[in-house]
């Protein structure tokens, strides 16, 4: 039997933020190299009052060193190791935010472990001339450090796009959104779940 004194609650929205958190206990970002994770990441876990974990900055705190230091000592396979060792931490905690590198993806493992922790996924995309306008200056990733940039983000978004779309739960194109409506387009889907 259903509890009218529980339906009409609803009806009036007085328990849907807080019944919307609880259900939703972890976002983990996705997405490539300029779609904006971090920037929203902070943002959204200020509006939310969740804990904000961007795992590249763990993983450099962790090894004390850029993650540029650890592709040319450890490779990439290296690398995707660490992250993966970092989220399978970060994704234990609740009522968080997690960034999560452009790449981890890539990873058949961190993909799993994306999966299987109940989190929900969201796929922040932009397209190509967007991706190339944020990163044309940007020397800091390992993959970027060619002299056509366009090219390799041309081709790292078409091979990434698949996993990222079979990942995400919602999708937000950052393309044309200031970052304060991206968090605003979350939140509104997150009421829909």
């Amino acid at each position: 039997m259903i509890n009218l004194e529980y339906l009409i609650y609803l009806y009036n929205g007085l328990l849907k933020k807080d019944y919307i958190l609880d259900m939703v206990s972890k976002i983990i970002l996705v997405g490539m190299m300029g779609a904006g994770k971090t920037t929203i990441g902070k943002i959204l876990s200020n509006k939310l009052g969740y804990d904000f974990i961007d795992l590249d900055k763990i993983i450099e705190e962790k090894s004390g060193v850029k993650i540029n230091t650890i592709f040319e000592i450890e490779g990439e396979a290296g690398f995707r190791e660490r992250e993966l060792q970092v989220l399978s931490d970060s994704i234990e905690k609740d009522k968080v935010i997690i960034s999560t590198g452009g790449g981890i993806v890539t990873n058949e493992k961190s993909r799993s472990h994306l999966i299987k922790h109940n989190a929900l996924i969201v796929y922040l995309k932009a397209n190509l001339q967007t991706l190339c306008n944020r990163l044309k200056n940007d020397n800091s990733r390992p993959i970027l450090n060619v002299e056509n940039k366009e090219q390799v983000i041309a081709r790292i978004l078409e091979e990434r796009e698949p996993f990222y779309q079979d990942l995400a739960d919602i999708d937000v194109d950052t393309s044309h959104m200031k970052s304060i409506d991206v968090v605003k387009f979350i939140i509104k889907k997150m009421d829909a779940i």
